[in-house]
């Protein structure tokens, strides 16, 4: 009885094929349900229709802070430094959360680090509130999927000396892309 936009992120045929990608492509979704934050996007639901694995989450009208930067670089005008901080305090307040973040069935710590905390995965709405997407990647104690010790999952230049040599990770991990 109710509408709304949402954004469905669906996973490839193929990859629904190759072990591990369903249960990756959901964990996505299990993380990000147990999140529920004004600066980290909603998810709706998730599962599979029509033989297509799919997440329903919030559409957020705006763009990501990457191409913003792009977009003034090409304009030589300098992004606002009030605007950057709002920024950057949107997305740490997303990220404390989700770094404190407890199983509200259990009250057990959840200690989800996002591990790709990049200009990408930082949206900003048209009324510049700023929120976390792609928690593809976290690592998260109700994952089902571990990542496999030597694989590196992120991109390497927002990545902490820590997670590029393959060791525990934890909140500072995103703390440092976010420096970076």
């Amino acid at each position: 009885g109710t509408e709304r936009l949402v954004i469905l992120k669906s996973l490839l045929p193929e990859l629904a094929e190759q072990e591990g990608f369903v249960d990756q492509f959901l964990d996505e979704a299990r993380v990000a349900a147990k999140l529920n934050h004004p600066n980290i996007v909603q998810m709706f639901e998730a599962g599979l229709w029509n033989g297509m694995y799919f997440i329903a989450m919030e559409y957020i009208r705006g763009d990501n802070l990457s191409r913003l930067q792009k977009l003034a670089r090409t304009r030589e005008v300098p992004l606002p430094v009030h605007i950057v901080v709002r920024m950057a305090r949107d997305a740490l307040l997303g990220l404390g959360h989700a770094h404190t973040a407890v199983d509200e069935m259990t009250g057990k710590p959840l200690h989800v680090v996002h591990r790709d905390v990049s200009p990408q995965n930082i949206m900003v709405r048209m009324d510049g509130v700023t929120k976390l997407v792609d928690f593809g990647i976290a690592k998260a104690a109700n994952k089902l999927d571990r990542t496999k010790t030597g694989v590196l999952k992120g991109k390497l230049q927002f990545m902490s000396p820590e997670q590029v040599m393959g060791e525990d990770v934890d909140a500072r991990t995103d703390q440092f892309a976010m420096g970076v």
